[in-house]
């Protein structure tokens, strides 16, 4: 429809809602809206054209208005309305279309990761399989590998809050270095589970949560040792994300141009994410680990914890990578649905033991101690 004949339409539509005693607010906007949007559709240059567009909707509407004796000063924004809507009807046609393909990428990326998650529990049942049928000792070998690469995809796998309760239980049951115990666990797990995929903010906001929650309710089920247990996945997952970032900065080369604006950013919030999840768990704890968390998220605003301090040498080395890349020097480079609940569970339980034999191996530096407590479980089944 071209400009003269939108005009047209407004006005004609505008003398047909006299007539009918139909002049309102919202008849305006919605004959206004219709006669732009179809001039919209005709129009094939870029957004420039759609200036001319609305400044006539709206001024032979206005017009339109005074002929039909119409009172313009309460009338007037639907004209105004019902252009700019018009206006965005192509936009947000194509926006709308745009989040359908997104959903459906999106649906087809939890798709892959579920087959991938699936992929890698069948190769590490092969490899079990296979292990069972060897000489005990290389059998055992063969065992704790398989229980090892499993901790390393814990996230992959959906288990790592459940990893992570687990092991906390059986520290908090062995009563011995407790909250050590738990740094070393929710650390270890935190940093694991955000360098499994691609760092993002969100992305080690969720995990974080996850792990101090999975620590806390382990505690708080228990009935004992909170104070502890929450400071330790404070400190442990705090320490766990800053790791992490620690890495991203080091690779910060190796990220396209995009990629690195957004991780920067990603970078800078990471800490302020942190101190929010920290609340978050507190919010829904029992009354003391709610006070040691906000207490511990009051005192990480104050100080400069070594997670801010990993965190702002990282995006600095973001910043000058993205600089680089400005320049033309820049080179291009979850938790998924798993077995059914029981099977996880069991999963999760035999983690969480592996998760703190090796934590207690890495409290007293003796690595060997760690693989003969697992031995000891096996022969105590």
């Amino acid at each position: 429809m071209a400009e003269n004949q939108m005009k047209d339409r407004i006005v004609e539509e505008l003398k047909k809602a006299k007539e009918a005693g139909q002049i309102t607010t919202e008849k305006v906007r919605e004959l206004v809206r219709d006669a732009v949007s179809a001039a919209v559709a005709e129009t094939r240059g870029g957004v420039e054209e759609l200036r001319p567009v609305v400044k006539n909707a709206v001024a032979v509407a206005v017009e339109g208005l005074k002929e039909a004796e119409a009172d313009a000063k309460e009338t007037v924004k639907g004209a105004v309305e019902g252009a700019i809507a018009g206006v965005r009807s192509r936009g947000d046609q194509a926006v709308e279309a745009t989040r359908d393909e997104l959903r459906k990428l999106e649906k087809r990326l939890e798709d892959e990761k579920t087959e991938l998650a699936q992929s890698l529990r069948k190769g590490l049942e092969g490899a079990k399989e296979a292990g069972a049928a060897l000489p005990k000792d290389i059998g055992e070998r063969v065992e704790s590998a398989v229980s090892d690469i499993k901790l390393k995809s814990t996230e992959l796998l959906g288990l790592t809050k459940q990893t992570v309760k687990e092991a906390v239980k059986e520290a908090i049951e062995s009563g011995k270095d407790v909250k050590e115990t738990v740094v070393h666990i929710t650390r270890d797990a935190t940093e694991r589970a955000v360098k499994e995929g691609h760092f993002s903010a969100d992305r080690a906001k969720r995990i974080a949560e996850k792990v101090m929650s999975g620590a806390v309710e382990a505690a708080e089920e228990a009935g004992k040792e909170i104070k502890d247990v929450a400071v330790g996945a404070f400190e442990g997952v705090q320490k766990g994300i800053a790791s992490a970032v620690e890495s991203v900065g080091d690779r910060a080369k190796e990220f396209v141009r995009k990629d690195l604006a957004r991780t920067k950013e990603d970078l800078e919030a990471i800490e302020g994410l942190f101190i929010e999840t920290t609340r978050k768990v507190a919010q829904r704890s029992g009354d003391v680990a709610k006070d040691i968390l906000n207490d511990l998220a009051n005192q990480g605003k104050k100080t400069t914890s070594v997670l801010r301090r990993k965190a702002r040498h990282a995006a600095e080395e973001a910043a000058a990578s993205l600089k680089q890349a400005g320049k033309g020097a820049a080179k291009a480079t979850t938790e998924a649905v798993g077995k059914a609940a029981h099977i996880m569970a069991e999963e999760a339980k035999e983690l969480g033991k592996r998760s703190v034999a090796v934590a207690k191996g890495a409290i007293s530096g003796m690595w060997k101690g760690a693989k003969d407590a697992i031995k000891k479980e096996k022969e105590e089944k």
